[in-house]
């Protein structure tokens, strides 16, 4: 990933939150959490409240809720999630996240190398399964298939059409449908394992029309993205967008580990928008913000 001046300071403001996305080890994620009675008067809406016995803070009140709130404990999640994965022989690795102690976020990468692709012959791209959960029920559970790209570190999202096609997205809300998510991860990994060839590259072939095509002006192809997918392009004496796209996406362009020589194609600037976008240093909107705009993005350039 390009190395960014500090001057390249917070860019748009969308779906914000207060701190970026601490790792932390899954034993951070799986501290004691309960609901308990609200001791104070209060309307059903707030008559309850989760409380965590955090690593770092102690007890915390991450969420007053109405009785009807099903709390699922990340110790019932990202748990079985591994066992799944250590169940089909998987191979991964795998960075936990959280913000505030009350969204959290595990990134799987399978390692294994007979799923590992390479896009334009020699950009390497490894399967990775994301899941999202939180105790304030702002972020919805999900289980999402996707991509990481090694030359950059990056989580790529995967078009929609075969997202939905080879069922790579699984949601769940309350404890029962959390707990049918697991079988439903299993279905989906067993489908992956023994239909890889068919999936990855129904998946791939997107990845490689953007990487055929060739892109005369790039800043004009910046510009025009940004415009349509509604990412405000900023040029002031902290920032320029379109300045920083063009860096990152000619870094990659001339990179002699790369296969590109020198050529701007598409998919080169769909992950230099990918990155800017990813950044924590340049926002602070939550990852399932930034993924839904990275698809946006994506689905554009599709088109």
């Amino acid at each position: 990933m390009a190395i960014l001046p500090h001057k390249y300071l917070k860019f748009i403001t969308m779906t914000t939150i207060k701190e970026s996305a601490k790792i932390v080890s899954l034993n951070e994620l799986l501290f004691p959490v309960q609901i308990i009675n609200n001791p104070n008067e209060t309307n059903s809406e707030y008559a309850k409240i989760v409380v965590g016995q955090t690593y770092d803070k102690g007890e915390m009140h991450l969420n007053y809720c109405s009785p009807r709130y099903e709390l699922v404990p990340n110790n019932d999640i990202f748990p079985n999630i591994e066992a799944v994965l250590k169940g089909n022989n998987i191979k991964y690795t795998v960075t936990y996240r959280h913000i505030d102690h009350v969204r959290f976020y595990a990134d799987y990468i399978i390692t294994d190398k007979k799923y590992e692709y390479s896009v334009n012959g020699g950009d390497k791209i490894q399967p990775q399964i994301s899941v999202q959960h939180s105790y304030n029920g702002l972020t919805k559970y999900v289980i999402l298939f996707g991509y990481f790209r090694l030359i950059c570190s990056n989580g790529l999202v995967i078009p929609l059409k075969e997202m939905n096609e080879f069922n790579l997205s699984i949601t769940g809300k309350h404890t029962q449908n959390i707990k049918n998510s697991f079988l439903m991860l299993n279905q989906m990994l067993v489908n992956f394992s023994n239909n890889a060839k068919q999936i990855t590259h129904e998946i791939t072939k997107k990845y490689e029309v953007m990487a055929d095509r060739y892109v005369p002006n790039m800043e004009d192809r910046i510009n025009e993205v940004l415009s349509a997918t509604g990412i405000i392009a900023v040029d002031n004496t902290k920032l320029n967008t379109v300045e920083l796209i063009t860096s990152i996406v000619n870094k990659e362009a001339n990179d002699t580990s790369l296969p590109y020589g020198g050529i701007v194609n598409d998919w080169l600037i769909y992950n230099g928008i990918n990155q800017y976008i990813h950044d924590e240093s340049l926002n602070k909107k939550i990852p399932e913000k930034r993924r839904e705009i990275d698809q946006k993005v994506m689905e554009f350039m599709l088109t």
